[in-house]
């Protein structure tokens, strides 16, 4: 029984650490493939200059209420992810847990997070007696 708890338990590690290293690379794929779509269609409308787009782009993000929710959701998780980081970051030892956050803005949130998350747990999987003794 033991040795089945110990196996499953390992299982779990080795699948969290799959789960966040697939959710890092789809974090940079996916959010990037749009913004690559939202350039081409800028260039379809003639648009060239940067600060035009960087206002399109803007006004997009609240163009109707639907927009205006996510947008807003975003921004609060931002926040508590941000306070996370700190907290997790320096409860766990981690080190540069703050570069997660320029991060965010310079890739985006789903990369910079799945990131966090399958660093955290290699960090703590690291400190485990069970992962040690595997």
């Amino acid at each position: 029984m033991w040795e089945y708890l110990r196996v499953s338990f390992l299982f779990m590690q080795k699948l969290r650490l799959g789960l966040y290293g697939a959710l890092t690379v789809a974090g940079i794929g996916w959010p990037w493939l749009c913004i690559y779509k939202f350039i081409k269609e800028t260039e379809a409308l003639g648009l060239t200059d940067p600060i035009e787009i960087v206002n399109l782009f803007s006004a997009g993000v609240w163009a109707n209420a639907s927009a205006g929710f996510i947008a807003a959701d975003l921004t609060l998780v931002l926040i508590a992810s941000f306070i996370f980081y700190a907290a997790e970051g320096m409860r766990i030892g981690m080190k540069r847990w703050y570069l997660y956050i320029p991060a965010t803005f310079a890739l985006s949130f789903a990369f910079s997070f799945g990131l966090f998350m399958f660093n955290r747990e290699k960090l703590i999987q690291q400190d485990t007696p069970t992962a040690k003794a595997a």
